[in-house]
């Protein structure tokens, strides 16, 4: 039996070698490609329904849990707004003043204005003070009628999140534009100077509205509805507005939902929806997605109709194609393909000799414009490099070394030395040794003693130009001199002090520096005895060094503002400047500083 089917498979073989290639090629291509699609489409159309209904449901929850994910965005943005004015000292100040003043009230309501212009839904913002006092700004519709109701349960919230943004479910907002739906988001001020005492609340009201784009593009894909429940399953946002505010915890599909995240089939109605939900971590919040099973299959079925429709037609017109041009594409194939090799071995001197402009033909002229370009391409580069290395070469005749201004200057001072100039040999050397300090950008940190040296050449040479009307003193122990700074910390204070503090003087003036400690801080105290400041210029000055305001015409301001960032880049934003003036009795510049070595710094690093 065995021997008899070998027979049968060795005729089989040789009447199929005895073919022609075309009928060959057919014979295959309906083996290998009508044969399976037939098969494969039968046995797809077993599974199709199931396979549709599977992958629905997992599209459906994936998008349900992108879409929650954006609205935890959107709540994490308010809660970052709401800690935004504990990073406003300014701001804090006021709201623990009892006092009522026409600085602190403007100040406020420009801030709370900004505060309220971030996010485009947000409607309204309070601030509340331990005082009875409230602030707000009112975007749209008008402040809420119900305020003194609604800001019992606010503080409530506030005080039970003890400094942590807490948020407030959906309430109906009854303002004097109307009544409309709005969930807030609540955090407790603190006075963060000193105790951490509480100071008041602030509350971010935002309408509903903000979450309708996403669920109406949501509604769009699934062609279903959508509804939002927050912790107690009370309706937050709904496609069917009627449904916004109602207690769902008896509805069914709310309660087979339980867990924090799946699909579950449900029949409402007479039909077949598939609910996908999801529960938020951060809020507590659940997305429940309705999705008809009828209308996510019909797509799917007139998808899968088509594909076959195609498919079938494909296979008949790639059938006649292929038994009318297979000849006629086997030997420019082979050409192509030797030429192609030649290509590969380097050779670039080939061409194909296009007879026809069918497809063969337009890939052998495709195949001579890639050729052609490739030699192009290469002799272009090659040309670039040669003309790259030219620009090299005139760069480097054009640089000029930096130690031909440290050796021209010490050529100055030698020639000074020589002609008995003493005074000019003594500056040249001096300011040879601030340029040499100054010009290296290597390194971007020194210690204060470097620092110190640095200065007291500096102020050589201040003394020089202005006669020795100035006094530097400096208190700083040498245990400190091993401290970690940013260089070119010290001489920009001390030339602001000279510039501006005792410019109206026409005695001299006395610099002192000094240094305390706080904590993990070191604090350098960089004091003048000039004219100091009044309050008006002390604040414009401190906006300038905080970047909040543009420095003065010419660059005037900005030296301080350069060491201020530097600093913050260095160390972080806890450590920078504090300037504080008095008018007639000088002014006094603070450096904090983290109280680290450079040994320390080297094994953070």
């Amino acid at each position: 039996m065995r021997r008899q089917a070998w027979r049968w498979a060795d005729r089989l073989w040789v009447a199929f070698a005895n073919l022609s290639m075309q009928q060959k090629l057919l014979i295959v291509f309906l083996a290998l490609v009508c044969l399976p699609l037939v098969m494969i489409g039968y046995a797809s159309s077993s599974y199709y329904t199931r396979s549709i209904q599977e992958n629905t449901t997992d599209y459906a929850a994936e998008i349900t849990s992108k879409t929650l994910l954006k609205l935890d965005d959107y709540v994490t943005d308010l809660y970052n707004m709401s800690a935004m004015p504990l990073y406003n000292s300014d701001f804090l100040d006021w709201l623990a003043d009892p006092n009522t003043t026409f600085a602190k009230e403007q100040g406020m309501d420009l801030y709370i204005r900004n505060l309220n212009k971030i996010k485009p839904d947000q409607v309204s913002v309070y601030v509340f003070d331990n005082y009875g006092h409230v602030k707000y700004n009112i975007r749209t519709g008008g402040k809420r009628t119900d305020l003194d109701e609604v800001a019992g349960e606010w503080a409530k919230a506030a005080k039970k999140a003890d400094g942590k943004p807490a948020l407030v479910s959906l309430q109906e907002k009854a303002a004097g534009a109307g009544n409309y739906y709005a969930f807030s988001v609540v955090r407790e001020l603190k006075q963060v100077k000193f105790d951490l005492s509480p100071i008041g609340f602030i509350v971010f009201d935002t309408n509903i509205s903000a979450f309708e784009r996403q669920f109406q593009d949501l509604d769009a894909v699934t062609k279903g509805e959508t509804i939002l429940l927050d912790e107690n399953d009370k309706v937050v946002y709904a496609s069917d507005r009627a449904m916004l505010g109602r207690d769902l915890s008896g509805d069914d599909s709310v309660r087979r939902a339980a867990s924090a995240n799946g699909a579950v089939p449900v029949v409402i109605e007479g039909k077949k929806d598939i609910v996908t939900f999801a529960r938020s971590a951060l809020t507590g919040w659940k997305l429940l997605v309705y999705i008809p099973m009828e209308e996510a299959t019909r797509q799917a079925t007139v998808t899968r109709n088509v594909t076959l429709l195609i498919s079938g037609a494909f296979v008949l017109f790639a059938l006649v194609i292929a038994i009318a041009i297979s000849y006629a594409l086997t030997r420019p194939l082979s050409k192509i393909k030797k030429l192609m090799q030649e290509v590969q071995t380097g050779n670039l001197d080939v061409s194909f000799n296009q007879k026809y402009r069918d497809e063969v033909g337009m890939l052998g002229r495709h195949f001579n414009i890639m050729v052609n370009r490739v030699r192009d391409l290469l002799e272009e580069v090659k040309q670039t490099q040669s003309r790259k290395k030219e620009a090299e070469f005139a760069a480097l005749q054009s640089q000029i070394n930096p130690h031909f201004i440290y050796n021209t200057l010490e050529t100055i001072r030698m020639k000074a030395e020589l002609n008995d100039d003493e005074e000019v040999a003594d500056m040249t050397f001096t300011l040879g040794k601030l340029l040499r300090y100054g010009v290296n950008h290597e390194e971007q940190r020194a210690t204060v003693g470097q620092e110190l040296e640095h200065l007291h050449h500096y102020f050589s040479l201040q003394n020089v130009r202005f006669s020795g009307k100035f006094k530097l003193v400096v208190d700083i122990p040498e245990k400190d001199y091993g401290l970690s700074c940013i260089k070119l910390m010290f001489q920009p204070i001390v030339e602001n002090a000279i510039h501006h503090a005792f410019k109206n003087r026409l005695g001299g003036g006395t610099i002192a520096i000094g240094v305390r400690r706080e904590g993990e801080d070191v604090v350098f105290a960089v004091s003048d005895d000039g004219s100091g400041m009044d309050a008006a210029r002390l604040k414009a000055l401190r906006e300038r060094i905080a970047a909040r305001r543009q420095p003065l015409e010419g660059g005037r301001g900005i030296g301080l503002r350069n060491v201020n960032e530097r600093i913050k880049l260095q160390f972080g934003e806890t450590y920078g400047l504090h300037v504080d003036s008095k008018e007639g009795e000088g002014t006094t510049v603070l450096v904090r500083l983290p109280n680290r070595t450079d040994g320390e710094e080297a094994r953070r690093c």
